[in-house]
């Protein structure tokens, strides 16, 4: 499935919006997700390591994003306490910004194809094929 670039952030964006008045840790579901599916392929310190350098690079354009990873732990921790303090629109920004580093640095890593089946069993067709049937180019 080659997708572009634009599309996957596409699907991001649409993965990370809340449901207005909803208390979903919408984030939090994404990202145990996909961590879950990693840990098994990269380890648990390939993921933390992964992580903490797609953290780095979006906090270069949100600072306020810029966290201190948690010695021991669930890392998004922090994270989805960073995004709760800020509003919603600017927290999903944040927030696809971050998925979208981190993907796109994975792909980069493991290929397109092995990224777009582990988001599948991540996360569900639904979203992942949303970036196919709603974007519009």
């Amino acid at each position: 499935m080659a997708t572009t670039d634009q599309q996957r952030h596409f699907m991001i964006s649409q993965a990370v919006r809340r449901v207005p008045g909803s208390d979903d840790d919408v984030d939090l579901r994404l990202w145990d997700n996909l961590a879950l599916e990693l840990r098994v392929i990269i380890g648990e310190r390939g993921f933390e390591s992964l992580y903490a350098r797609s953290l780095h690079h979006a906090a270069a354009a949100l600072p306020w994003l810029a966290t201190q990873p948690p010695q021991s732990g669930d890392p998004f921790t922090l994270l989805t306490s960073r995004l709760k303090q800020r509003p919603a629109a600017e927290a999903q920004v944040a927030s696809a910004a971050l998925l979208n580093i981190f993907i796109d640095t994975l792909i980069i890593l493991i290929g397109e194809l092995l990224t777009y089946s582990i988001l599948r069993k991540a996360w569900g067709d639904d979203v992942v094929n949303q970036a196919a049937t709603e974007h519009r180019t």
